[in-house]
């Protein structure tokens, strides 16, 4: 019997990236006698290993294989680096069984990005990462191997991902969360690495002289989990999020988390990030950033349609990505749901920014916000659209207290250091009947932006009549 006549291939064994292929199952004979033994009822169901199958073609070209086996409660990691690895080699389509995998390895996955256009379809799938992963869990990384002879070249690429669900709520906390008193506590893991997001792109190599690979990412239908959500609360949100009020849950917050941000993506010429969920992220839940060093590598990210639970930020782009729109997403208890952020002095000396990098255009529309202390954030920024988006309960209780968590107080709409900007059609409407503590609830505030080299004031912003406030202790300051 030949390779592909068999039902099922067991990949077992592997060495970097080359394989060793061997079958399930005997010979001819033996499967014979296995005929004619069979019982007339049902044969059981096929073993677990059963579900994975092997690669086929040459180390940079061909059919990517899955060596991960579903459902045994063992790490799985080795086995998952090693075929998505080879989607990216081969420019392969990889569909990953349904079922669940386990992530424990202190590394995480990681994968080489190459010279090809790769897609994962991970519907039914779900990724557990435990308590000793202490890095990004799943990773695809431009390196210096990215342009190499093997599998490389300068060829820009294209990368999709659809579909499954990972729980990075046990996993360590990274190094630069926000920690502070302003932030609060943890209660999972240990923060020693520099970053622990859960399904991460950067699309750059690092450096003061970083080298673009890939042109455009897509990531559809992704769900994250970083705290432990309650089933009763996960399904009275997703069943009517645009109405939902802001639930205050104490076991679904963001403080309660493992890891960092949700989608982290770096130096992507472009990216699209629809119809994911994301609940209880502890920093970000999209994190969209430009290369640290060059910010002419990063942009052109979509965020649409998208829902946040539970989380500390819902959209956050920074290091002056350009060209930015955030429509359509929904976030529930959230305590700064969209953001555009400069990023200028915490970080200035990992970004090597000599002046301030201004994001140009902003456009945030049709967004829905229950229960947010800051709903829109946008710094240092030109051409700034704001419309049509509803920010509901104002000034509600937000992530387990009654005051606000990061700012002084509540603010819907805040924009600092922006020129060319419009403001209209947006509902701000205060929590109806009692508020959290005596905060104080501001609709849109206009301001300044401190720079890295001096104070940048907003400049040319119109907020149209057609705004409307409700219950708030002061509708506008600028």
């Amino acid at each position: 019997m030949t390779l592909s006549d068999q039902p099922y291939v067991n990949i077992i064994g592997t060495l970097g990236l080359f394989f060793a292929l061997a079958a399930c199952g005997g010979d001819s004979g033996s499967g014979s006698s296995a005929l004619v033994n069979a019982p007339s009822s049902p044969p059981p169901p096929p073993p677990p290993s059963s579900v994975t199958f092997a690669a086929t073609g040459g180390l940079c070209d061909g059919t990517a294989g899955w060596q991960a086996i579903p459902n045994d409660g063992l790490d799985d990691t080795a086995a998952i680096t090693t075929s998505l690895q080879e989607a990216a080699s081969k420019g392969d389509t990889l569909t990953i069984p349904e079922g669940t995998y386990n992530i424990d390895d202190p590394a995480g996955v990681s994968v080489t990005i190459q010279n090809k256009d790769f897609a994962i379809v991970a519907t039914g799938a779900v990724f557990l990462a435990g308590p000793n992963v202490n890095s990004d869990i799943i990773d695809f990384d431009a390196t210096s191997g990215s342009f190499s002879d093997y599998c490389g070249g300068e060829t820009l690429v294209n990368i999709d991902w659809t579909g499954g669900e990972l729980d990075i709520s046990k996993t360590h906390l990274s190094g630069t969360v926000p920690q502070g008193g302003s932030v609060g506590g943890t209660s999972v893991g240990t923060p020693t690495a520099s970053t622990t997001d859960g399904l991460s792109f950067r699309g750059a190599t690092g450096g003061t002289n970083p080298r673009a690979k890939v042109d455009n990412v897509t990531i559809k239908d992704l769900t994250i989990v970083a705290a432990p959500i309650t089933p009763g609360n996960r399904t009275a949100y997703l069943a009517n999020p645009e109405t939902a009020p802001a639930i205050d849950s104490e076991s679904d917050t963001w403080r309660n988390a493992g890891g960092d941000s949700g989608v982290f993506v770096m130096g992507a010429g472009s990216a699209l990030i629809e119809n994911s969920k994301f609940f209880g992220i502890r920093d970000a839940s999209i994190y969209m950033s430009a290369a640290p060093y060059d910010a002419s590598l990063g942009g052109n990210y979509n965020m649409k349609n998208n829902f946040f639970y539970g989380g500390f930020d819902g959209i956050a782009t920074k290091r002056g990505a350009q060209r930015i729109t955030m429509d359509g997403n929904v976030f529930v208890n959230v305590v700064r749901a969209l953001a555009v952020e400069s990023l200028a002095g915490p970080l200035r000396s990992t970004n090597d920014q000599t002046s301030e990098r201004i994001v140009d255009p902003v456009v945030i529309t049709n967004n829905v916000l229950n229960g947010t202390q800051r709903g829109i954030q946008v710094e240092s920024a030109n051409n700034v659209t704001i419309s049509d988006n509803i920010i509901r309960n104002h000034g509600s209780r937000v992530s387990m207290q009654n005051n606000p968590v990061r700012y002084t107080r509540y603010e819907g709409i805040v924009i600092e250091g922006a020129t060319n900007g419009t403001v209209s059609d947006n509902q701000i409407i205060g929590v109806d009947g009692g508020r959290a503590d005596a905060s104080t609830t501001v609709g849109i505030t206009i301001g300044r932006h401190d720079g890295i080299t001096r104070s940048i004031p907003s400049s040319n912003i119109t907020i149209s009549a057609n705004n409307i406030f409700t219950d708030l202790d002061s509708n506008i300051e600028q």
